[in-house]
């Protein structure tokens, strides 16, 4: 796109945002949903990991070819899709409620069909930025976009938390269910420039190849998603199971829990806000002083018999996100091709969901045999190292970079970025 559109007169743009102001509540209300009851039923952390697990499961599965789906297919009716079929799903389990036939294995069930679907959304979602606005407004276009995403991902667990104490668990899927109708009308206006890639006689596994090697090949790329999914386990995982061990440990009921879960969301879209009006020119350092501060914040999680003490740190962590994730994902428009984009953000998918599965299988079995305390203290350490150690590297890296006549510009300026 040539032409540069103000972001407020970009109708297409406009619609995009609108679809995610609808379709993360109805994202959150779903997983909160699937999560406290299992809780409840089962009272089971182990049960409750393996949940978890399953949603994690296609997204490592199936994130590749989630991406060659991006590049090939329109991106817009990828989403459209996803959304249509969640709606579909929530109104048959509404039903199975309404009939007393919902139990564990169907909500397991559920999740792992809730992440597969979810899985080729977000990486759709993540390619088609570059095809609304400029190249020029990515930073502040992500930045709005994901801080709207995730300021209204906060509602979920709020809605969801209270609905709990108040309606039927049949009640609550169908309302779910026309959330998620609402996103795909939200979603019909939006025009999207997508590069067409000629498909007929390609093979996939030729597809995933490209992939894989245009992610090798960027080293910077390359490094900061692996370092993604160590962080993924030690920081952003915990955060799932975490939430219901503190709301156990100080006696909160579903309203207090939703409450809880929510905390990190309204950091995150305060911290969004701010970070469309500023101007970051190093991404590397900026994300990797986001994962410290968010280690540092777990590392100091004593829990109390008291809502507002993790409620406040929970807030202090939602603020570091976004301060990794827009200079991530505009770092990945920027660098790679429109064509290739789902390949390299479906790989990037696939590093998070394995970092996830590590984590529901490690502190599931950590939460039942430690207190919420020490288990959010261990994992801040090492978050804390992670990025300490990731800041000394690049700065090792630049050095020698400068140092190294020989050495091209090129990786100057990948490691400036």
């Amino acid at each position: 796109m040539s032409e540069i559109i103000p972001l407020r007169k970009n109708r297409s743009f406009n619609f995009w945002v609108s679809a995610q102001i609808v379709s993360p509540i109805a994202e959150s209300f779903s997983t909160i949903l699937i999560t406290w009851t299992i809780w409840k039923e089962s009272n089971s952390t182990t049960l409750l990991a393996l949940t978890l697990i399953l949603t994690t499961i296609p997204q490592i599965i199936f994130g590749m070819v989630a991406g060659v789906a991006t590049d090939r297919f329109n991106r817009k009716k990828i989403v459209m899709f996803c959304n249509a079929i969640r709606a579909v799903l929530m109104v048959v389990m509404g039903l199975l409620a309404f009939s007393s036939l919902l139990n564990e294995i169907i909500f397991m069930l559920a999740s792992f069909i809730l992440g597969f679907l979810r899985l080729f959304a977000m990486t759709a979602y993540r390619a088609a930025m570059p095809g609304i606005v400029h190249k020029e407004q990515l930073m502040k276009a992500n930045s709005i976009t994901n801080s709207v995403r995730m300021g209204f991902w906060l509602i979920g667990p709020l809605f969801a938390g209270f609905s709990l104490t108040l309606l039927s668990t049949g009640q609550i899927m169908i309302m779910n269910s026309i959330l998620f109708i609402i996103s795909v009308f939200l979603l019909m206006p939006v025009q999207i420039k997508q590069v067409k890639v000629e498909h007929k006689n390609k093979n996939l596994f030729k597809d995933l190849g490209v992939g894989l090697k245009l992610v090798s090949q960027d080293r910077l790329i390359f490094s900061i998603f692996i370092t993604f999914a160590a962080f993924t386990c030690f920081g952003r995982g915990i955060a799932h199971l975490g939430n219901l061990m503190v709301s156990n440990e100080i006696g909160l009921d579903s309203s207090g829990f939703g409450v809880l879960s929510s905390a990190d969301g309204f950091g995150y879209l305060i911290a969004g806000i701010i970070m469309a009006r500023l101007a970051i020119k190093n991404k590397y350092r900026t994300m990797m002083l986001a994962w410290l501060g968010g280690g540092i914040a777990f590392l100091f999680m004593p829990f109390s018999d008291s809502i507002w003490l993790p409620l406040i740190l929970l807030f202090m962590v939602g603020i570091t996100q976004p301060f990794v994730d827009v200079p991530l994902v505009t770092l990945v428009q920027q660098r790679v091709a429109d064509e290739h984009l789902g390949k390299v953000f479906g790989f990037h998918t696939v590093t998070i969901w394995i970092g996830e599965f590590m984590a529901y299988a490690l502190f599931g079995y950590l939460f039942g045999a430690f207190t919420p305390t020490m288990v959010y203290a261990t994992s801040g350490f090492i978050v804390g190292l992670l990025a300490i150690g990731m800041l000394i590297f690049g700065r090792i890296r630049l050095n020698n970079a400068k140092n190294n006549i020989h050495q091209p510009e090129s990786m100057t300026k990948d490691i400036s970025n």
